[in-house]
């Protein structure tokens, strides 16, 4: 198994390829309840607030094809802003770096709606951007800086464009329009009895779609026979030969199926009475085929080079160490510019390694920044460049500092204490000082910090040691060469299917398979978990083998579950899971999410994003999410006193020995005196 790298790829994509114009339909013996539209898309799913006297909010959609300009294609914004604003405060929509409209606001207009038409070149296929730019003046403002908190304006979550629906589809789109689920459902489908490789091929595609989905809760994962009828957007996956009911009809309509060790990407349309559905086809005949071939579907870099309607693959994508040092591409960051306007970049997240005292993480910050950024008066503030790393700022000078090219350089070094408790790198940029702060001036708002994606981030060497005593750093457990061996229930039900589900949309890495394996609890052996990380779901007592191992297990006594031991009621309690060092390898990790009825969710979350240090957590009946975070403090906190009261004892055993030596050698010299005084006389 390869480290998860997958930012950093170089891949030969060995494939087979068979492509048409137009994409199947295929007929479809389920009703349609509503047929697939990806006419609208909303700009966010929460207010999103612009501050102060000027400030802007950038979305994108994605055309998935050409469109033509008609009354249907427009842009909806919904407004709700301060009741202290004058004139002449505005706001202004651009898409694609054009200004298309300008409203101006006052205290009438505090809450409201626009609608903007799109033109042609608004609507080719692609990604496009829709900026919303405010300028916010206050009543009684004299000679202020006009950044007060009476000025805000805030874009509402009901905002969208209208964009149209596109018949035909190529895997190029892939995955729009599916993850689109504002207005659509994305439904998963296994067959019914899946081979353990198709439900792990399934649960990766779906936890991969669910993170990509503009709302997450309009994804479910079902079986087959679940499936009464079709609504919304539809994702196939399994072996071509393991359905056996509506999806068994619609794979004998496909113009080609994989043989022996293919996989086949097809994209296709469901029809029936003049409604229609969107479906992807991901299908193998040898369940096995979808190791590797299936990353070509996780990977953001492999996804850009899907083609057609229909692929047929047979490779899987080569994955290369980048090493101890990233840029912030890794991180998901792209070139930065920091504006008057603009004066926070988002955040960016990277799973960390195990920390310890010796840890360091360096970011060497790579940027430029504008001539005119100086103090404009003597004795003003120069502006300020803020590095923040899980939370704790880190200055950057803007002069006096190495240049490489016109390139500045910082390199912040990360103590370890920063990052010990935490399971993720977490870096965002602020820039201060970019607003001019003079009264009655004209703002000055072309000053501006750039920080490129080619900075750098030296991260922790790897030693290969994996986390296996509290649920931090959860996820160097997928970084190490062996991976984790999830074992699942045996049993194919709703129940099961969705616990598994949850588990892997709650994980704090999207995994590729093969960094994962499955395996049901009645067929997982000793030779399996000799050399991984475990991660079980369901009833440990109900597996023969981990059974063996209940009296090693850290929340039993006396060979039963005592939770109480660790300060929880047993009696309220519905749910648990623990972290521990392997009962079969001391080095690996066993991870244990017990339940005899349905996993929630926010349990999944407390373990994949831990905010303190702990090894048990439980799950109340009223729904509270409790952990033995007090008793991990309090054990680390004897250790600590214990380890320091021995080395006290040691040094005070030293210096009890040193002194028994003097004390020995004064004896000795005194008898020596003596005795020579006595010959003398």
């Amino acid at each position: 198994m390869k480290p998860y790298m997958p930012y950093l790829l170089s891949t030969l994509l060995i494939l087979s390829t068979t492509s048409a114009q137009a994409a199947s339909s295929i007929p479809s013996s389920l009703p349609i309840v509503s047929t697939s539209d990806i006419g609208g898309r909303l700009l966010t799913t929460n207010d999103d607030v612009l501050p102060g006297e000027t400030s802007s909010r950038t979305y994108t959609y994605t055309m998935v094809g050409d469109e033509t300009a008609g009354s249907a294609k427009y842009l909806s914004l919904d407004w709700v802003h301060s009741e202290l604003l004058i004139p002449p405060s505005a706001l202004t929509i651009d898409v694609d770096g054009e200004p298309l409209k300008s409203v101006a606001l006052t205290k009438k207009t505090s809450q409201g709606n626009v609608k903007v038409p799109l033109q042609n070149q608004h609507l080719t296929k692609g990604t496009h951007e829709v900026t919303v730019r405010f300028t916010g003046i206050i009543e009684g403002r004299m000679c202020d800086t006009g950044n007060t908190s009476g000025s805000w304006l805030t874009v509402r979550p009901s905002s969208f464009v209208s964009v149209g629906n596109k018949a035909e589809l190529s895997l190029n789109d892939y995955p729009n329009p599916f993850t689109q689920t504002t207005n659509q459902k994305l439904t998963v489908v296994l067959p019914s009895s899946p081979k353990i490789d198709s439900l792990e091929a399934g649960l990766l595609l779906y936890r991969q779609l669910k993170g990509d989905a503009t709302d997450p809760d309009y994804v479910t994962l079902q079986y087959e026979e679940q499936v009464k009828s079709l609504d919304g957007r539809y994702v196939f996956v399994g072996q071509t030969d393991s359905f056996n009911g509506p999806v068994k009809d619609f794979i004998q309509e496909l113009k080609t199926l994989p043989k022996n060790e293919e996989v086949l990407f097809e994209q296709a349309r469901l029809v029936s009475d003049g409604k229609s559905a969107d479906a992807m086809f991901v299908l193998a005949e040898n369940a096995d085929a979808f190791e590797g071939t299936l990353d070509h579907l996780l990977l953001v870099q492999q996804r850009q080079q899907l083609n057609g309607e229909q692929l047929i693959l047979t490779s899987a994508p080569s994955i290369q160490k980048s090493g101890d040092t990233i840029n912030l591409r890794t991180l998901g960051a792209s070139d930065l510019m920091l504006s008057g306007s603009q004066a926070v970049s988002p955040n960016y997240f990277y799973p960390l390694p195990v920390i310890d005292k010796q840890s360091v993480v360096e970011l060497d910050v790579r940027f430029k920044a504008s001539e005119n950024l100086v103090a404009e008066r003597e004795g003003a503030l120069s502006p300020e460049l803020i590095a923040w790393v899980n939370g704790i700022p880190h200055s950057i000078p803007l002069t006096d500092m190495e240049t490489d090219d016109e390139w500045r350089h910082h390199v912040i070094r990360v103590d370890a204490s920063t990052l010990k408790k935490a399971t993720f790198l977490d870096v965002s940029f602020e820039a201060n000082g970019l607003r001019s702060e003079a009264p009655c001036n004209a703002s000055d708002l072309d000053r501006w910090i750039f920080v490129s994606s080619d900075s750098q981030v030296k991260l922790p060497v790897n030693s290969g040691q994996a986390n296996n005593e509290v649920f931090l750093n959860m996820a160097s457990l997928f970084t190490m060469d062996s991976g984790i061996l999830f074992v699942v229930p045996d049993e194919a039900n709703e129940k099961s299917l969705q616990n598994m589900a949850d588990v892997m949309s709650g994980l704090p890495i999207t995994p590729l398979t093969e960094q994962v394996e499955f395996v049901r609890s009645s067929e997982v052996t000793e030779e399996m978990v000799s050399n991984r990380s475990i991660f079980f779901i369901g009833n440990p007592e109900e597996s023969p083998l981990f059974n063996e191992q209940k009296e090693n297990w850290i929340v039993t006594k006396d060979e039963q579950i005592d939770l109480a031991q660790y300060g929880f009621i047993p009696e309220t309690s519905s749910e648990f899971a623990w972290i521990q060092p392997s009962p079969w390898n001391e080095d690996k990790a066993m991870i244990v999410v017990s339940t005899k009825d349905a996993i929630d969710p926010n349990l999944i979350q407390t373990l994949s994003f831990p905010s303190e240090t702990f090894s048990v957590a439980v799950k109340n009946q009223n729904g509270s999410i409790f952990t033995n975070s007090s008793s991990v403090a309090s054990e680390n906190s004897n250790a600590n006193a214990t380890s320091d009261e021995q080395s006290s004892i040691s040094v005070d055993s030293k210096w009890y020995f040193v002194g028994f030596i003097v004390l020995i050698g004064l004896i000795i010299i005194i008898l020596l005196y003596m005795r020579r005084n006595k010959k003398i006389t």
